[in-house]
């Protein structure tokens, strides 16, 4: 790419960045874009993004070192130019930054941000964290009545919240008390945890009826291809004006130190045709599944040379997974699973947080077709009271969002009304070895509650037709104690309270209660 032609992609870019840039006009709060780590700084110095990607394709060529130094001769920016426009971008994966993404919705987050493998975040939670009243996304370019209306039901769901822990308080404390030994409550120390523990499974269960457009906070890690990536994919239609605004800061803020980032950046896409997305048949999806929330789809295969599963169970139970390295245990990346798993919004960005078992998940707005289909968590659901509180939520805020949508609130406004509890459907494929390392993290009775019985109907299908591998279908602490491992327990203080290590995966399910 010549000097010339570099700088006319540059201004073009420029124009795009400013038009989304000025997206931020469109919210009273717009989410904000800080740059807090880059990697591209050895020594104090700072090495261009564009130079590091020249400097990395030289040294594939190069006869001795190639030298890691900002380079602004043409021959190597012709070099970067065109290992860019031919696709060699492993050279873009060597400059990394960290974000930190204040007051986005968790929508943007869950069906842009997280969707992919490319990326870490370490995200302020629900299950932890008391969600603020007023704390959700709010247009600024609605009608006074639109406006209001959005507000109200906003407004609605946040003080929903409330009221739903304060009725859950007596019957998630009485299960908590069930699931821990009553020496525990006995100990000052232990009684303040458990304290502390119902209060967060109490706001955990309550985050069901807040709105997917509830703000959220996170570090975000990327690379700079990634960044690149989000760029190049932002007018696609599944990307809303939040994430567009969200993208031109992560951006310009990585440009008031390193501006060649402008001269990285190709112009979005935006020459293919908008239309109604696809939804799989939801009827079809769930008469597959049987009232169960996950099931295997394809049997894994074996053949000439994957015929016999061996492993090194004390590397599978590591808690590094070093297994990958052992020519052994990473035999079991031959064999493939897929899945079909219905879980709620909530449930699902727990889910997709385990980035090697790949999934495509459509936006929620995109998905939402009228239908008022929800997710209730077991402490509700076996209680009629609080149920039937519960429903009537449920009831009013799919109401609130079919109202948005008559008064003409534009679609991805109007959808952020949906609760956390709408379930989503998702088809997910992934290899044994990653599929273990989740299974290892989400049956721990600690785990999330969806994604807890999604992984059991998981591993209980397959062990049925890979019983060699059931020593490793369980609980982190169950599998520790198969090979040895003292404590049983990895979590230590944060123990669950039930010897989980001592059962079969058929008694899992009786004794969660929370």
């Amino acid at each position: 790419m010549g000097i010339e032609k570099r700088e006319l992609k540059r201004q073009e870019v420029e124009l795009v960045l400013e038009e989304y840039t000025k997206l931020g006009e469109s919210f009273k709060s717009p989410p904000r874009i800080a740059l807090k780590l880059m990697s591209q700084t050895p020594n104090g110095e700072l090495i261009e993004a564009e130079s590091v990607a020249a400097s990395t394709a030289i040294q594939c060529y190069a006869p001795g070192i190639a030298f890691m130094k900002n380079r602004n001769d043409e021959k190597s920016i012709g070099i970067a130019g065109s290992t860019l426009d031919a696709g060699h971008h492993t050279t873009r994966l060597h400059v990394n930054y960290t974000f930190q993404m204040v007051g986005i919705t968790r929508s943007v987050t869950h069906d842009i941000f997280h969707t992919t493998p490319f990326y870490n975040s370490e995200q302020q939670s629900q299950r932890y964290v008391e969600a603020r009243n007023g704390n959700y996304l709010v247009p600024t370019d609605l009608s006074t009545e639109q406006n209001k209306f959005y507000e109200n039901a906003c407004d609605f769901s946040n003080k929903a919240y409330f009221e739903i822990q304060s009725e859950l308080k007596s019957s998630v404390e009485k299960r908590v008390r069930e699931m821990n030994p009553s020496g525990g409550w006995k100990v000052e120390k232990t009684k303040e945890r458990l304290e502390d523990k119902i209060q967060k499974i109490t706001q955990e269960v309550a985050r069901y009826v807040l709105p997917i457009g509830q703000h959220t906070n996170y570090f975000h890690t990327i690379s700079e291809l990634q960044l690149l990536r989000l760029f190049r994919a932002s007018k696609m239609q599944n990307f809303t004006n939040e994430a567009r605004f969200a993208i031109a800061n992560m951006v310009n803020e990585v440009t008031k130190i390193d501006s060649s980032i402008l001269n990285e950046l190709d112009q979005p896409i935006n020459d293919f045709e908008e239309s109604e997305i696809d939804i799989d048949n939801k009827e079809m999806f769930d008469q597959f599944l049987a009232g169960r929330l996950s099931r295997l789809i394809s049997q894994p295969q074996t053949d000439l040379f994957t015929q016999k599963l061996v492993y090194d169970a004390k590397l599978l139970a590591d808690g590094y997974d070093v297994g990958m390295f052992d020519p052994k245990t990473s035999k079991l990346r031959n064999t493939f699973l897929k899945f079909a798993s219905k879980l709620s919004h909530a449930g699902d960005s727990q889910r997709q947080r385990h980035r090697r078992t790949a999934s495509n998940v459509y936006d929620i707005g995109a998905e939402y077709k009228g239908d008022h289909d929800y997710m209730t968590p077991l402490v509700i659901r076996e209680n009629v009271e609080i149920k039937a509180i519960y429903d009537q939520v449920m009831y009013k805020m799919f109401e609130n969002v079919d109202r948005a949508l008559e008064m003409n609130i534009p679609k991805e406004y109007a959808t952020l009304l949906i609760p956390n509890a709408i379930n989503i459907r998702v088809i997910e494929g992934g290899d044994l070895f990653d599929w273990i390392h989740r299974w290892k993290q989400r049956l721990c009775y600690l785990a999330q509650e969806e994604i807890f019985f999604v992984s059991l109907d998981q591993v209980k299908d397959l062990e049925k037709i890979m019983p060699e591998i059931k020593p490793m279908l369980m609980a982190p602490c169950g599998i520790r104690k198969a090979v040895g491992i003292s404590p049983r327990c990895p979590e230590g203080s944060r123990w669950c309270g039930q010897p989980v290590y001592n059962w079969q995966l058929k008694e899992y399910e009786k004794h969660r209660l929370i």
